[in-house]
């Protein structure tokens, strides 16, 4: 099928995407007390283990440091959020699959625009840090913001297209993928900063996209300057690219989804 016509195609099924997303969102803490509120405690909790670990045990210095890691952290926290979850997305839509036809397509577009939305909602924390809790404030720069998250969420979406394609025949891949994400946490600048890394692994350690991504969350937050441009804008190339390429594969491995799932 031609890109125009999938475009149509997922825009006469909108109304089953919107209810993809608002039963994602609604449903993420459906039944608990404090419901959406886990969404800003989650990463806070993270915070206040993380900044006293490695501010008072290993002695970072990093002005503000736990400002410094919470804008990195809720981005980290919505990539593997969205690549834990999309990678199963196809697999537990398994009930769907098998009574109806609509675009298999939407069940990792679904994923990945409820976990954009529910960043930007629990961003907010961010902002009221920054504004009443630190000396660093906000800039114009933060405008930005929404740009380089759109960036991260077609890179996400990419990653996913192909990741939930293959699960559905190899579940091992949500598993392996558990493993990956645990050691891209660490080879991302999200506990430290890309400066501390040795010049000699920096060309290496660049190809992570999500390294010039969370960079950038920083260089708009916490460092209030303008985002490197030609690194967004190789990253969202990239994604692009990448997104074309996975969409490709998804068609390709759809054919068979509902007898495999």
């Amino acid at each position: 099928m031609k890109l125009v016509d999938k475009f149509k195609e997922l825009h006469k099924y909108r109304h089953m995407l919107y209810t993809l997303v608002k039963q994602d969102i609604r449903g993420k803490y459906k039944g608990s007390i404090l419901g959406f509120l886990w969404s800003l405690l989650n990463p806070l909790l993270l915070l206040l283990v993380y900044a006293t670990v490695f501010q008072l045990v290993f002695k970072i210095d990093i002005p503000n440091y736990s400002i410094h890691l919470f804008i990195a952290l809720m981005p980290w926290n919505f990539f593997a959020n969205t690549i834990s979850i999309g990678t199963v997305s196809v697999t537990n839509g398994a009930s769907i699959l098998k009574k109806v036809y609509f675009p298999r397509e939407i069940l990792p577009l679904a994923t990945v625009i409820s976990g954009t939305i529910n960043y930007f909602f629990s961003a907010v924390i961010i902002f009221i840090a920054l504004i009443f809790f630190s000396p660093i404030g906000v800039s114009v720069f933060a405008l930005w913001l929404p740009i380089i998250v759109i960036i991260q969420a077609i890179f996400s979406l990419a990653c996913i297209m192909i990741l939930s394609a293959i699960n559905v025949y190899a579940r091992d891949v949500q598993y392996i993928m558990n493993v990956i994400l645990m050691v891209w946490f660490y080879i991302t600048p999200v506990l430290y900063s890309t400066d501390m890394v040795p010049e000699r692994y920096r060309f290496f350690y660049n190809l992570n996209p999500m390294v010039k991504l969370i960079d950038s969350y920083r260089d708009i937050l916490y460092s209030k300057t303008m985002p490197n441009l030609k690194w967004l804008g190789l990253i969202l190339l990239a994604s692009t690219i990448l997104l074309y390429v996975s969409y490709l594969i998804f068609q390709k491995l759809q054919r068979r989804f509902a007898e495999e799932v």
